[in-house]
């Protein structure tokens, strides 16, 4: 088959860049299409060429030859392209990103109208919506193809720490930085990001010195971080790659991910990190409307991806929330040394699919059969 990966985004790289190598495997023709203007400022035709140009041919224009598949992340992706080229007899597949394709199911009966196929990551957040909805979407769970990277090209813990120049014997937090909240109106956001922001990121720091820990943050353009990060963070590194990708290196090489109640807590259940999720906010001041009952049903509620043995929430406003900070960082710590991290990856299943290194293998295997 000739494939061609449509790639308007950089970040799109951590999800079909297994997927190109398992075609590639299979000798089929693979071109990244890259058109101009990567909305994320990030450089989408560079990062391809240096970490997928060895499978494929990368370039600006849609290659020579009429694809049998054009597979993008997203379902409002490339609408205006991707109508006049289904128009012409070519085939578009939609990939998931994190579970967000549930959520334009939700909010649009016709949001996988213009595809050919679509895939989201697990059978029982898909069935969750389709009842929100009340409607069938039919796209076909096959897990979520970025974490098949932690089986073919991210090392283990040492290696990682290794290539991030980090030490090997002492304890690494690695944080998430605030993204700015989407339903907080101006003046919360200016206060938390200004001021409130600052006060949980000093809460953590005393707990790092107390511990001995290393903070490292993985940060992203959109987060907008303060000029001050530096001052409470020991190393602050960008996306680097994303084949492989560098959130899934820093976490592997982690002992305890703390960030702002984030989708990071996929990566982190996938890899078993223990977790602690600050919420600077209740979530339902937070979260998008659409979006707040498959939050509560897989992240919030007991048993959710913020909310099992090894992954927990504290809720950093009110008195006292310093000491609840401190106590749920060494109570997270002290559970998962003794239970491991079996309930979480039970949660991460139920949201991402299979943790069988094999997303990429099913959607291949779908466009081989042609549906």
């Amino acid at each position: 088959m000739n494939i061609t990966l449509f790639l308007p985004r950089s970040n799109h790289i951590k999800i079909l860049g297994s997927v190109a190598a398992e075609a590639k495997v299979r000798n089929h023709t693979i071109h990244i299409w890259t058109p101009p203007g990567d909305v994320k400022r990030a450089g989408a035709y560079e990062h391809a060429l240096h970490e997928l140009g060895h499978l494929a041919s990368v370039g600006p224009e849609l290659s020579t030859g009429t694809p049998d598949w054009v597979i993008a992340v997203g379902l409002k992706t490339g609408a205006s392209t991707r109508r006049l080229m289904r128009g012409q007899g070519i085939r578009w597949a939609a990939l998931d990103s994190c579970g967000d394709n549930l959520i334009h199911f939700v909010e649009d009966e016709a949001s996988t109208d213009n595809w050919d196929l679509t895939f989201t990551l697990a059978q029982e957040p898909a069935a969750f919506a389709a009842r929100l909805a009340d409607y069938e979407c039919g796209a076909l769970p096959i897990g979520y193809p970025e974490l098949d990277q932690l089986d073919s090209v991210i090392g283990d813990k040492a290696t990682c720490r290794v290539k991030w120049n980090l030490p090997q014997h002492q304890r690494i937090v690695l944080f998430g930085p605030a993204a700015r909240p989407i339903r907080l109106g101006r003046v919360r956001r200016w206060w938390f990001h200004h001021v409130y922001y600052r006060r949980i990121l000093w809460g953590l720091r005393q707990w790092a010195n107390m511990t001995g820990a290393l903070i490292v943050a993985k940060t992203r353009i959109k987060h907008g971080d303060p000029t001050w990060l530096g001052r409470y963070c020991d190393r602050i590194i960008g996306d680097e790659a994303f084949y492989p990708f560098t959130t899934l290196e820093l976490l592997r090489a982690a002992d305890l991910y703390v960030g702002f109640a984030s989708a990071m807590a996929i990566e982190a259940a996938a890899i078993g990190l223990p977790q602690v999720h600050l919420h600077g906010w209740p979530p339902e001041r937070g979260e998008w409307p659409t979006a707040l009952p498959l939050k509560r049903a897989f992240f919030i509620d007991k048993g959710g991806l913020w909310n099992c043995v090894g992954s927990r929430s504290v809720a950093c406003y009110g008195e006292d929330w310093p000491m609840r900070l401190h106590e749920t960082l060494d109570d997270v710590l002290a559970e998962f040394s003794l239970a491991g991290s079996g309930e979480m990856r039970h949660a991460c299943e139920r949201w991402a699919g299979p943790l069988d290194g094999h997303a990429s293998a099913r959607i291949v295997d779908a466009l081989e059969r042609g549906h």
